[in-house]
């Protein structure tokens, strides 16, 4: 029984304190607006990205076939050390084993290095028209008042409306129309 009371005096107390603890003003916080935006559909369907994505295409067929040229010598070479090792002194053909395999290692790694430059184009690319979306974002949510943007991948329902993928795209297609790749 004095559990209970202590129990009930200390939530009077507290409840008491609540009320005269000053409430927290809301007045700071805008009124909160959501905007939507697609951007997988930015990154497949702006001009820039398009253009850069054929140009990526272009070059990713020329390291590719460089890349087969290279696998066809190396083949090729790999073969005559084959051939050579009937008619070759042990120790030459143990030198010109070691040479071809020093070589293949070499050769691995500046296929690997021709493969990832294709990667670091996509990403340079996509960091580019990234770059140029955010200021046509920031001026179209100041523009419609939005306060949070949400990517639409992330979103389960949302009214039609909110998207603004559609005006993002013509703006970004109108300041940011193309878009020049090259490797280094």
């Amino acid at each position: 029984m004095i559990k209970k009371t202590k129990i009930k005096i200390k939530t009077l107390i507290l409840s008491t304190l609540l009320f005269l603890i000053p409430s927290t003003s809301f007045s700071d916080y805008p009124n909160t607006s959501i905007g939507v935006i697609d951007l997988n559909k930015i990154l497949a369907e702006a001009d820039a990205a398009v253009m850069a994505s054929e140009q990526i295409e272009v070059i990713a067929i020329e390291i590719e076939n460089e890349i087969k040229k290279s696998d066809e010598e190396i083949i090729k070479e790999q073969n005559q050390l084959i051939e050579s090792q009937a008619i070759m002194a042990p120790e030459a053909f143990d030198s010109q084993r070691k040479e071809y395999e020093a070589k293949v290692q070499n050769y691995n790694a500046e296929r690997q290095s021709k493969l990832l430059k294709i990667d670091e184009l996509i990403a340079l690319s996509r960091n580019d028209v990234l770059n140029a979306l955010k200021p046509i974002l920031e001026e179209i949510s100041n523009k419609k008042g939005i306060t949070i943007l949400l990517e639409k991948g992330s979103v389960m329902l949302n009214a039609d409306k909110m998207d603004i993928t559609d005006e993002v795209l013509k703006k970004l297609n109108k300041e940011f129309p193309e878009l020049k790749v090259s490797i280094n």
